[in-house]
């Protein structure tokens, strides 16, 4: 299993809420591990919407968190095991300022080689996020997405 919802000093930003136990059924986090898998992304996108929507998250910053959920995983698919079998770990938490979303794969990640266009997918989520901490160490690369709840109206 794929743990990406413990911080460590390897991984710092890794996301995780303070004394939250995810295995615990903590309400302000959703834990994922699944295969990863294309076909995999239509059912995270439904499920992590629907569980941002029943912590009272507003609709455009669910959309934003779904949106980056998707590509992040999309790129641990596509570029992180190019086909191979692995695991890709999603988490995210909301706190009544914030919700973060940290993907973690254990996929082999290459820098781009000069000249090589490698799509939209991170400068999108850096444009959906108020931060983006991407890490890769130790055979594994872990992406955090901090978002900020504003209050409504502001």
């Amino acid at each position: 299993m794929i743990d990406a919802h413990t911080p460590d000093a390897e991984h710092p930003g890794t996301g995780g809420v303070a004394g939250a136990d995810p295995a615990a059924g903590d309400p302000r986090v959703l834990s994922v591990t699944l295969p990863a898998e294309a076909g995999q992304l239509p059912g995270l996108r439904r499920r992590l919407g629907g569980w941002l929507t029943g912590r009272g998250v507003p609709d455009d910053l669910r959309d934003d968190v779904v949106l980056a959920c998707d590509e992040a995983v999309a790129n641990a698919v596509e570029h992180g095991y190019r086909g191979a079998v692995g695991m890709v770990g999603m988490t995210a938490s909301v706190l009544p300022d914030s919700v973060t979303l940290v993907v973690v794969d254990h996929g082999e990640w290459r820098r781009a080689a000069p000249g090589e266009h490698r799509g939209w997918g991170l400068p999108m989520i850096e444009g959906l996020a108020d931060r983006v901490d991407l890490v890769h160490a130790n055979g594994r690369t872990t992406l955090t997405a901090h978002f900020t709840r504003r209050p409504a109206g502001g």
